[in-house]
């Protein structure tokens, strides 16, 4: 819940309602002013958004977080009915006994509080500073923090946290609508849980006020309210660095629906890109290495064969072969047990060369919904916002919902 609240003034208890279900995506920037893009709006419905709950961090016994404020912030009870003190926070370590919240050595007799700062003034979690309110959770053997933070401010804090600053600027509007349609979805998702969305690569990036800038709150701006629906639904907005051609079927992706507008395109708009094609040499050794830790290896290592791929190349299966027998991996595994950022997609092939294997590839990320890079290249063609939205996600369409 999030509640907008005064240690000067009497509270106000502020009820928000959500109707459709929730999703993302993000944007870039521009030194050309283009038009304003005409989104039909959603007529004869009300529609209120309630503020983003992210989950900005966790503090453990080993590991605690650190709250900070110009200011002595209130501590409100996590119903906001009660005020139950305030207290000056400066890098304030943030713990727990076994039923209560701790900050600094104070116990407040509850397992979550919502700290809430001055009207001028904002939090920082370790050396992130937020807008709106946290609120910190018990659960089990850590704390959650959780800004609870208006839409608009949250998308203006993932837009250049997820795409370059310098990208154009009806790219950057892209990403804002995909970014505040894949939380949306997520809110959906996660309606019973302590948050909606993460702050990293999980979800999407989110920095705050730390990761918000020009560009990134002028995308939201245009695009206030705006978001991706298909059959009346929250669209759930992939989105990933470069596709490398072809961008890939839901199917692929754990956790993403089946639906037409996640089916997979041709993208002739992303060459721009330098993980449009890549090549990288990895060790055997370390490889192996890798797969004997995940539990994929019996034995040595002796080959990797990919052994089914799916439309525009990407890898649905390989073949691990070893000394103590033969395993079929999931392309998408494979990648997460040598490493996201060395392994760049699962659109590849590989030989083995000596004591490597050498992985010729193309594209960077998942490969599912939105390219940004073939958003910037279409942009930079002049396509806007909307056209680039139905480009990658066919079937939906773009709407306006406040």
């Amino acid at each position: 819940m999030y509640f907008e609240v005064s240690r000067r003034t009497p509270m106000k208890r502020v009820v928000f309602a959500m109707l459709l279900p929730l999703t993302v995506v993000a944007v870039f920037s521009c030194a050309h002013i283009e038009p304003p893009v005409n989104v039909p709006r959603v007529e004869n419905v009300r529609i209120e958004i309630r503020p983003v709950r992210v989950l900005v961090g966790v503090a453990t016994r080993a590991q605690p977080i650190f709250v900070s404020a110009a200011r002595e912030v209130a501590v409100w009870s996590q119903d906001a009915k009660d005020v139950l003190g305030s207290i000056g926070i400066d890098k304030t370590p943030v713990g727990f006994t076994q039923t209560s919240v701790t900050i600094g050595n104070t116990q407040w007799g509850t397992p979550a509080v919502i700290l809430v700062p001055d009207a001028d003034d904002q939090i920082k979690v370790g050396d992130t500073v937020y807008p709106g309110q946290i609120a910190l959770v018990k659960r089990g053997e850590s704390v959650a923090a959780v800004n609870f933070v208006l839409m608009e401010d949250y998308v203006a804090g993932v837009v250049t946290c997820e795409m370059p600053s310098y990208f154009e600027r009806s790219a950057l509007q892209t990403q804002a609508v995909a970014a505040r349609t894949f939380a949306l979805w997520q809110m959906k998702q996660r309606r019973l849980q302590v948050y909606d969305v993460k702050d990293d690569v999980s979800d999407q990036v989110y920095r705050g006020l730390s990761g918000t800038t020009a560009a990134s709150r002028l995308a939201s701006e245009r695009t206030r309210g705006t978001v991706v629906v298909y059959d009346w639904q929250f669209l759930p907005a992939f989105f990933f660095s470069t596709c490398g051609g072809y961008t890939v079927g839901a199917a692929y992706l754990r956790g993403a629906p089946v639906i037409p507008p996640l089916s997979g395109v041709k993208c002739d708009y992303c060459k721009a890109s330098k993980r449009y094609r890549w090549a990288i040499a990895i060790s055997a050794a370390e490889i192996e290495q890798a797969l004997a830790k995940a539990g994929y290896l019996s034995g040595s290592l002796e080959d990797i064969r990919v052994t089914k791929t799916i439309p525009g190349g990407w890898v649905d299966t390989v073949e691990i072969v070893a000394s103590g027998g033969t395993k079929q991996l999931a392309g998408y595994v494979l990648r997460q047990v040598v490493g996201t950022s060395r392994l760049y997609s699962t659109n590849f092939i590989v030989v083995k060369s000596g004591a490597n294997y050498i992985f010729e590839g193309r594209g960077y990320g998942h490969g599912v919904g939105l390219c940004q890079y073939g958003a910037n290249g279409m942009a930079s063609r002049g396509f806007n916002f909307v056209e680039i939205l139905e480009y990658y996600y066919p079937g939906a369409s773009v709407k306006r919902i406040y």
